[in-house]
């Protein structure tokens, strides 16, 4: 018993600290983003935490701890922090952040002048960097991927290094508004049908009050196996124009609970089975996100709390039968859906597009496709479903030094990389500039690869499409030189160029200060590079920069001025 009270009592402790988190900021807490929510092709891993829109405001550590991580790209989180805390097995994440405290970016400035490079991925020793509850650790921003200038705050499990939605620990948000609901996709499963039909139909939906909503169409009857997915979003006070994601989505059948899904924890291996879990195609054509309220095939997503026959109904009595969706934010604000439909014991007559002539691939098995001078090498497990397999030769274009091979649908998420390959007579003397590319919807060309083997152009993609042979022989831009000796907000000297390069991409950029390795920051957003002069790595005097740009074909530019510091 003594045992027991003493584990009851440490599991208590624990639980009463981690509610001891303070805000990260010293303002009111509104949000543009929240846990769990549907991004490009993986589940938002924290909470936005809006700024008002401005750069510059202090971030304070949540709890006692020591920064185990230091992180800048130009991608992604741009430059960001990990703080551990023991006491409770978490670890804090702050993204997108302007800069750090004066003392982490001495430290982190000492590591990229020893790597020379701006990208850096540091990890101090356990006692190198310690913070206390309160403390300044930098400034908010809008760097790496960040749409705009706000903090992604995260909270995850030590160990594991999972996820964890942030808004369980005692941060808070105001928030008494009911998620929307707006639409509902139904889907017929085999020889199933929907209203005698065997098509998947989408039905708007209308509140009638906060948390209620009616179909716009209330005539349904189903036969056989029968799923559905749910678009729906949530709002909070503070952020009532912002679509934010929502918490819990239940569906009952005859009020027996099917399926539902829960955003508690996310497990990063696990992310691209996002591209499963919406209606992919959807997204795709029509920019609308539906959660599906049933698995695909392959869907390993440990959120589905309930998933009974993968959310898959069958129907084959003649009786009516009550369908509800329940779907909750974290703050216990939920919207309901009810409504009835007809179940058919007989099947009616559909006619079902032949697929006779078609080549079925399942998803669970490796494939080998070819066509003309075309290869394609799907591993097993890259698909979600089984698919049939398509593909179209076209000839050269003006731009291309190939054949364009349409490959697949692109409205079929790859959740693993493939490699395609493409064998041509391509000229000897073309070769070292030419590259894998998927032609775009608007005629310009992606980047995919350019190793040659044996004769063949190969390249890695996780996206179907059109691909081809292109050549990229112009070389990157360097432009809008300037030199700003008085900047109003620090009072340091600032020069930038502009950076660009509308081909194969960006692959290298240096910049250089008589010979030597200067930190240039690089800003994919605004193409700027930018070099604040450190007054101690740099004397009074003439100067030669020297900036070098290579794109992913190895064609390069060299941008050279003298200035006087």
């Amino acid at each position: 018993m003594k045992l027991l009270i003493f584990f009851l009592s440490f599991i208590i402790s624990i639980c009463s600290f981690s509610q001891n988190y303070i805000s990260p900021f010293d303002f009111p807490t509104y949000l543009s983003g929240t846990f769990g929510e549907l991004r490009d092709h993986h589940f938002h891993t924290g909470i936005d935490i809006k700024t008002n829109a401005q750069e510059g405001k202090f971030i304070r550590a949540i709890s006692d701890g020591y920064i185990s991580r230091i992180k800048i790209s130009t991608w992604g989180y741009g430059k960001v922090l990990y703080i551990t805390h023991p006491k409770t097995g978490h670890t804090s994440v702050y993204a997108h952040m302007q800069r750090f405290n004066d003392n982490i970016e001495d430290i982190i400035k000492e590591q990229q002048y020893k790597e020379e490079s701006f990208e850096i991925n540091y990890y101090p020793k356990k006692e190198e960097i310690i913070v206390k509850q309160g403390d300044i650790i930098g400034l908010s921003g809008n760097s790496g991927g960040s749409g705009g200038p706000h903090l992604h705050f995260e909270i995850r499990d030590t160990k594991t290094q999972h996820p964890l939605n942030p808004l369980n620990y005692g941060f808070e948000v105001l928030d008494n508004i009911n998620p929307v609901l707006t639409e509902i996709k139904i889907y017929p499963h085999k020889e199933s049908s929907i209203n005698n039909k065997n098509n998947p139909i989408r039905i708007p939906l209308v509140k009638i009050k906060d948390g209620k909503y009616i179909l716009e169409n209330n005539e349904l009857v189903f036969h056989g196996e029968i799923s559905f997915s749910l678009s729906t979003f949530d709002r909070q006070n503070g952020s009532p124009n912002n679509k934010n994601g929502v918490y819990s989505i239940k569906m009952y059948l005859n009020e027996k609970l099917i399926h539902h899904f829960e955003a508690d924890e996310l497990i990063f291996s696990e992310k691209r089975f996002i591209n499963s879990h919406i209606d992919f195609e959807e997204y795709t054509d029509n920019n609308i996100r539906f959660n599906r309220c049933y698995s695909l095939p392959y869907n390993e997503l440990s959120n589905y709390k309930v998933n009974i026959n993968k959310g898959i109904l069958t129907f084959s009595d003649d009786k009516k039968h009550k369908i509800r969706f329940e779907v909750k934010d974290i703050e216990e604000n939920i919207s309901e859906i009810e409504f009835e439909i007809q179940s058919k014991s007989t099947t009616p007559k559909l006619e079902v597009k032949s697929t006779e002539k078609r080549n079925l691939f399942s998803y669970d098995e490796a494939h080998t496709f070819s066509i003309s001078e075309f290869n394609a090498y799907i591993q097993s497990y890259s698909i979600y479903e089984d698919n049939y397999f398509e593909a179209k030769v076209n000839q050269k274009t003006e731009n291309t030094l190939s054949k364009v091979y349409d490959f697949m649908n692109k409205n079929i998420p790859l959740h693993k990389e493939i490699v395609v390959s493409i064998k041509d007579s391509i000229p000897e003397e073309k070769k070292e500039k030419s590259y894998i590319a998927i032609k775009t919807e608007d005629g310009s060309f992606k980047y995919k690869g350019k190793t040659w083997k044996n004769g063949n152009l190969y390249a890695k993609t996780r996206e179907f499409g059109s691909f081809t042979v292109v050549m990229d022989t112009i070389q990157p831009i360097i432009k809008d030189y300037r030199y700003i000796k008085k900047n109003n907000d620090n009072y340091t000297k600032q020069i930038s160029v502009k950076i660009n390069d509308h081909e194969s991409g960006i692959d290298f950029y240096r910049g250089e200060i008589d010979g030597e390795w200067i930190l240039m920051e690089y800003d994919f957003k605004s193409n700027l590079l930018i070099y604040q002069i450190d007054p101690e790595k740099i004397n009074q005097g003439e100067h030669t920069l020297k900036v070098i740009v290579r794109d992913k074909l190895d064609n390069q530019n060299i941008f050279k001025k003298k200035f006087y510091y």
